[in-house]
């Protein structure tokens, strides 16, 4: 008794260990196409999971390649465990030495397989949920500088791969440790012939609004040869010229609504906002014509982390360790305010520029004159608008341990109206572990209105570097090429 099976699989990973009856079985962990663990087989239409222990790993792994056809026979059948199920499949094949393997002759070069993956427009709905993975169909377009990170106090690497796909909203892969050395290399080869890639059970991260990830059980299949794949391919070759705007204009870089503002976004009031929330959609007004503040920090032109440096003076950086001017950026405090309460925030870059109607450039020369910034004009129109926000926590807070947050998206809205005016974009700045914290509440009608407490006497400081920016906007992705010089 045999069967016929196209076998799909991508580049092995390192074997792992698990624990089973307290017993220790070493299980071969490949890539799959379809795949949950180990190898998966495709039968008359059908999916079966296939499994190889302990000393048969070396022996039987070497035969089954990736993307071939064979006729397997005398493989044992076994149901699989409830806890180790994975999406539809209940049964798996044991791969032993004494299963016969035979590779058959593809008969086509396209394999007569069908997918379904997730849309990019619909990945927010999977964000930083750990009980969910998405399947994703994108053409690589670019790839972005490796780096060695610390997680989870281990040392790890990580590169992260621009994704589009025929909706033309670009999305970052992250790729990790051992993925780096078999897909990510394999993609970086390819790169300048657009490859295309199936990404099995990633994750969905909130980094610029809306990203991926590997983790332990993802899968990645770059150019595999099945129809999706090859449709996707025609269609980036034809498109050439969007793709290369797409990567000079680096927009993948910068928070992007599109992605991550769900139809009907749902709000919190603030003073049901906790800080255990990792990001928070919000419906506020902006206010910070009390806060006496600066208004900008010199910083890292590469990184935008805050330093002691003067204006254009070449120094490294002693967080990114690259060579760089130091040039100004725009960051300063506001309250927001609803119905029900008041926290503080903190606003960057050029989403802070645009609020401000002055660039970081134009506050430090005002500051340098030692003459304020004419914002009368702007307090008195914040005062009749209304803004959708995404706020976030973070790790500083204030003199009286209130939590305060970042702001990495805000839209002008009409107060009254259901739909959502896209026009600001923000970077994100870099997430941080949160406490819990209250919320200021506002006082009764016809009381005046507490300010929260951000509001900072900064006269005494303006002369020390400004490590309380760094801190806020850690991992910043900013570009320098609004920054000007001056005359």
């Amino acid at each position: 008794m045999y069967a016929e099976v196209s076998m799909f699989l991508a580049p092995l990973f390192p074997a792992f260990v698990i624990m089973i009856r307290e017993a220790i079985v070493v299980l071969l962990c490949v890539a799959l196409l379809l795949a949950d663990k180990d190898f998966l087989f495709k039968v008359k239409g059908s999916r079966v999971e296939g499994i190889i222990f302990n000393d048969d790993i070396p022996r039987m792994s070497q035969i089954l390649q990736v993307y071939k056809k064979y006729r397997i026979s005398n493989a044992e059948v076994r149901p699989i465990p409830p806890k180790f199920q994975t999406s539809e499949l209940t049964v798996q094949w044991v791969i032993s030495t004494r299963t016969v393997i035979e590779e058959i002759p593809a008969d086509d070069e396209v394999m007569p397989v069908k997918l379904s993956y997730s849309k990019f427009t619909d990945l927010v709905q999977y964000m930083d949920d750990k009980t969910k993975s998405v399947d994703v169909l994108g053409v690589v377009i670019s790839a972005l500088e490796r780096k060695t990170v610390i997680k989870n106090s281990k040392q790890s690497d990580v590169q992260k791969f621009v994704l589009l796909n025929e909706e033309s909203q670009p999305v970052l892969l992250s790729l990790w440790d051992s993925f780096l050395a078999n897909e990510g290399q394999e993609m970086v080869s390819k790169l300048h012939t657009y490859p295309v890639i199936i990404a099995r059970r990633v994750k969905v991260n909130n980094y610029n609004g809306v990203a991926l990830g590997t983790w332990f059980d993802s899968a990645i299949l770059v150019d595999p040869p099945i129809q999706e794949a090859r449709e996707l391919k025609n269609w980036a070759l034809r498109n050439t010229k969007l793709i290369k705007d797409i990567v000079e204009k680096k927009d993948y870089i910068k928070y992007n609504p599109q992605l991550s503002l769900k139809s009907g976004q749902k709000t919190t009031l603030i003073c049901n906002i906790t800080s255990s929330q990792k990001t928070i959609w919000v419906k506020a007004h902006f206010s910070f014509e009390h806060i006496f503040q600066k208004y900008w920090y010199m910083s890292c032109k590469n990184c935008c982390r805050a330093t002691a440096a003067d204006y254009e003076v070449e120094f490294t950086c002693n967080s990114c360790k690259e060579k760089h001017p130091a040039v100004p950026r725009c960051r300063f405090d506001v309250d927001l305010t609803d119905s029900t309460g008041v926290i503080p925030a903190s606003v960057f870059g050029e989403l802070a520029e645009n609020l401000l109607t002055f660039s970081a450039l134009e506050a430090m020369q005002h500051f340098n004159e030692n003459v304020e910034l004419p914002l009368e004009f702007v307090h008195k129109e914040l005062e009749s608008k209304t803004f959708l926000l995404h706020i976030k926590p973070v790790q500083t807070q204030l003199a009286d341990s209130r939590q305060r947050y970042t702001i990495i998206y805000y839209s002008e809205i009409d107060d009254d109206a259901d739909s959502v005016q896209l026009t600001n974009e923000a970077r994100d700045d870099s997430p941080f572990p949160s406490k819990e914290s209250e919320t200021v509440q506002l006082k009764a009608p016809g009381e005046n209105a507490p300010r929260s407490k951000v509001c900072v006497q900064l006269s005494q400081r303006f002369d020390e570097p400004q490590n309380t920016e760094a801190n806020e906007d850690e991992n910043a992705e900013c570009s320098s090429s609004k920054k000007q010089r001056i005359n």
